[in-house]
């Protein structure tokens, strides 16, 4: 358990962020989030006030509204810090093949500024939040960590440029790292654009869901609390410096049957329209998670009938707020 520690978390006020926030903050650990809260995505002011509207040990918490690009924004930070977690990155994949020179430059520009500001200010622990696209469609599946990097968008080029940077850092400055390679996150506070969300928001207003392609792609749901307990143990590990972890569920479906759940769930009839497959989309992710269950002891626990079950309530009571 990671306790009484002085952590930063970039981009904390994201929805992976504000989860990972929530968790720290109840076990005496000090947190300063750094966040731009720029406009790609709605709901960053309300997911920090879902968590501290409750909370009353304030001076354990201090948030910097700032960009990463900008290095004067580190002057802000008020203590030693012993953990970083670098989650913040200008997300979507579809994205980012409109807007490829935004994503680089977000992307790459700040992860590095993080590992530099780590480096001289003897941080003992970075860990990157990564993604399974630098995958691209793999080989064969389920796919492990050694599987080759065939990035096919910006944005997963992007994310294994970066993990090369984050290993750059260990090998030659010694500087203890670890990236972990995110296989489709959802949950209560997801982004409004993505897949999980997106349709049930759908589905409860009886509206059409687009599906790209035949909806026969699988995808490797992996529910937020079990995202929020790798990074945790990835931080807390002594054996995790220097290595790339998959964080995965293993288990996917198709975006058919994900759809037929929801609508299960929801008590409503699906009502979904087919379109042409979008470029940077990937055909199937499913994790190999041995090499996290191994070293991390690593064991997701919220099958996607639960999570997807958990995820609506949340997004029932919130609806309308």
């Amino acid at each position: 358990m990671i306790k009484n520690k002085n952590i930063l978390i970039s981009g904390g006020a994201g929805f992976i962020g504000s989860h990972l926030f929530e968790n720290l903050i109840i076990k005496d650990n000090y947190i300063i989030i750094i966040d731009n809260f720029n406009d790609y995505y709605s709901g960053k002011e309300e997911n920090i006030e879902e968590i501290t509207k409750n909370y009353e040990k304030f001076k354990d918490f201090d948030l910097i509204r700032g960009d990463l690009l900008n290095k004067s924004v580190f002057e802000e930070i008020n203590c030693d810090i012993d953990i970083i977690f670098h989650l913040a990155a200008q997300p979507g994949v579809r994205y980012s093949i409109e807007h490829a020179g935004k994503i680089t430059n977000n992307n790459i520009i700040s992860t590095l500024n993080i590992l530099e500001y780590a480096d001289k200010n003897n941080v003992k622990k970075v860990i990157y939040s990564s993604s399974s696209s630098v995958y691209g469609n793999p080989i064969y599946t389920p796919v492990d960590e050694e599987h080759p990097k065939n990035p096919i968008s910006p944005y997963a080029i992007s994310k294994l440029c970066c993990e090369m940077y984050v290993d750059y850092f260990f090998r030659e400055n010694n500087l203890p790292t670890s990236s972990l390679r995110f296989y489709t996150v959802y949950g209560p506070r997801g982004r409004p654009d993505m897949a999980i969300r997106k349709f049930l928001n759908l589905i409860f207003q009886d509206k059409e869901i687009t599906i790209y392609g035949e909806g026969e792609q699988l995808r490797d749901f992996t529910y937020i609390s079990d995202i929020v307990n790798g990074l945790i143990l990835a931080a807390e590990s002594n054996n995790s410096s220097g290595e790339a972890f998959n964080l995965g569920y293993s288990n996917p479906i198709s975006v058919n049957q994900l759809v037929e759940k929801m609508s299960k769930i929801a008590n409503k009839p699906k009502n979904i329209i087919y379109a042409d497959k979008q470029k940077g989309d990937v055909d199937i992710t499913h994790s190999d998670i041995n090499k996290a269950k191994t070293i991390l002891n690593y064991h997701p626990q919220i099958s996607i009938d639960e999570g997807l079950q958990k995820t609506y309530d949340w997004l029932r009571k919130n609806m309308n707020k």
